[in-house]
């Protein structure tokens, strides 16, 4: 599972990237387009860097737990803290555009802290937790480099 996560988690974050660099100039000129795309690539790097840490040889699954929650946790910090920054220029747009990009970002990291405790306190199914936080990952990673391919330029 671990494998095969971190790699669809590579080939999607360099969508981002190809993203990024085909629409550079538009993405700069909007303020909160820039965060969406570090965002998106937050988004896309929890599956990669997860999938590697689950290949490593672990000690137990207290240790993977402990592992994953502290890179989750960062992360929901990391993506607040951008959603917080950036709602301030997406008030020019219609709510709802917002809400949905906060709840998809947010419901999609928050499985994974939630893989994190459940494994740190052994229980094994935090394992489910952590392939529904990779799947809610993917799409709301695509759903923003989607944006930022195809939206930005209507």
């Amino acid at each position: 599972m671990f494998a095969t996560q971190a790699g669809v988690g590579a080939a999607l974050t360099g969508l981002v990237f190809v993203a990024l660099s085909i629409n550079l100039k538009q993405i700069l000129a909007l303020p909160s387009l820039a965060g969406r795309a570090g965002e998106a690539l937050l988004l896309l790097l929890l599956p990669v860097v997860n999938g590697l840490i689950g290949v490593l040889p672990q000690t137990s699954s207290r240790a993977l737990g402990g592992e994953l929650l502290g890179i989750a946790a960062v992360l929901w910090i990391l993506v607040s803290w951008i959603l917080r920054a950036g709602h301030k220029a997406a008030r020019a747009r219609p709510a709802h555009e917002f809400v949905t990009r906060a709840a998809a970002a947010q419901s999609a990291v928050l499985p994974a802290v939630i893989a994190g405790c459940l494994l740190l306190s052994g229980n094994s199914s935090g394992l489910w937790w952590q392939a529904a936080a990779t799947l809610l990952c993917i799409v709301a990673g695509v759903a923003d480099a989607w944006v930022l391919l195809v939206e930005i330029l209507r």
